[in-house]
């Protein structure tokens, strides 16, 4: 057996199956819906309906008898339209034969540091290809529709835009996110369907800032730390800000589900909460070994790649990987590299996160990015 079949099928029976599961619980996202995503098998693009309307009066109600129930053809759905995304990484090793000699334990030994490294780098593309804003064509699509901010980014109040509010005062200052290809943005090209005239297909946007209140009036500021664990009248800053968001991403019983955050808000939003109210959050969350802590119907995690000063409000009910069956992290067989003395495999996956309701999503900026 050639060193190239020998070493695909070790890798195929002993180290795959492994890496993939840490691919799944490398972080929360990926844990929740990537590990679920729904399998499809092909298409030019990934085509998802889009409910942004109930029916009219006009086609619904109630009638008494022998009423006129006939009705009207009325669009209630649009069609958003997502790009395939592709990710790979390469393994290579030397395909000296004197490998094949050196014994079963030293090509497992090989194959187990090079697998390793390829999981990270893989696991990395993911974690921080969730939260990129910008992204070049055909890469993931990001929740981070506020990109990097700098103090001096944060924009005045936009007549008709998706914000936490409708805020009144023109000069409150809010967090910035029309960046297309991203879930928590506005106006902004999502999916195929561009918001500058749809508010419907924005999200809730809003900031941490406490300088004057929970927003500030200023464009050249981000908050403190200990602004955030402050009090007034009993309350923390970052509970009341956080309860705002999480309203604004509420209706009726569809509420957000998890909330995703850097390690120093995270603090401080544990720092803010009495020792007898410090809940864990869901059982699943737990048992795949992630901290959390609960936040009304929504567990609060910390995600590494969360950009700095940012907290997102996710109801996962509309988020979703959709994954090409056939490249679901799909392990191509190591083959001899034309005039050299290397041979390489690739590990492939194919797929989008796609987003059918980008209204019930939110995320608060500003925020600190260290404990001063």
């Amino acid at each position: 057996m050639a060193l190239s079949d020998s070493v695909s099928a070790l890798t195929r029976e002993k180290f795959i199956p492994v890496l993939v599961d840490n691919i799944y619980n490398s972080n929360i996202l990926c844990l929740k819906l990537l590990k679920n995503a729904e399998m499809l098998d092909g298409g030019k693009n990934i085509v998802i309906p889009v409910e942004y309307a109930q029916l009219s009066g006009s086609t619904s109600g109630w009638i008494t008898d022998g009423g006129n129930t006939a009705t009207a053809s009325e669009e209630t759905y649009k069609k958003a339209t997502y790009d395939w995304a592709t990710a790979y990484t390469g393994l290579k090793i030397p395909g000296s034969e004197d490998l094949v000699n050196r014994g079963s334990s030293q090509v497992l030994s090989m194959l187990k540091s090079k697998l390793k490294s390829a999981e990270k780098t893989i696991r990395d593309q993911f974690g921080t290809g969730l939260f990129n804003a910008g992204q070049v064509s055909n890469g993931l699509v990001s929740l981070n529709g506020g990109g990097t901010i700098a103090s001096a980014d944060y924009t005045a109040v936009d007549a008709g835009v998706a914000l936490i509010e409708t805020m009144p005062d023109a000069s409150t200052f809010h967090f910035p996110g029309n960046v297309d290809n991203t879930v928590c943005g506005y106006n902004r090209s999502l999916g195929g369907i561009n918001s500058d005239s749809l508010a419907w297909w924005n999200a809730k946007l809003g900031t941490f800032n406490v300088s004057s209140g929970l927003e500030t009036t200023s464009s050249t500021a981000d908050c403190t730390w200990t602004q955030l664990v402050a009090t007034v009248d009993g309350v923390s800053n970052v509970a009341r800000a956080m309860t705002r968001m999480y309203g604004a991403c509420t209706v009726d019983n569809d509420q957000p589900d998890l909330i995703v955050t850097t390690q120093a808000i995270y603090d401080a939003y544990e720092a803010s909460l009495q020792a007898n109210k410090r809940f864990a959050g869901s059982d699943d969350i737990a048992d795949s070994g992630f901290d959390s802590l609960r936040f009304k119907g929504a567990s609060v995690v910390v995600d590494s790649h969360c950009p700095a000063g940012q907290m997102y409000f996710l109801n996962t009910n509309y988020l979703d990987f959709k994954t090409h069956k056939d490249r679901n992290f799909a392990f191509e067989d190591f083959k001899r590299l034309e005039g050299s003395d290397n041979i390489q495999a690739r590990l492939f996956w194919m797929g989008q996160l796609t987003c059918s309701n980008p209204r019930m999503q939110g995320v608060l900026g500003g925020g600190p990015s260290d404990y001063s």
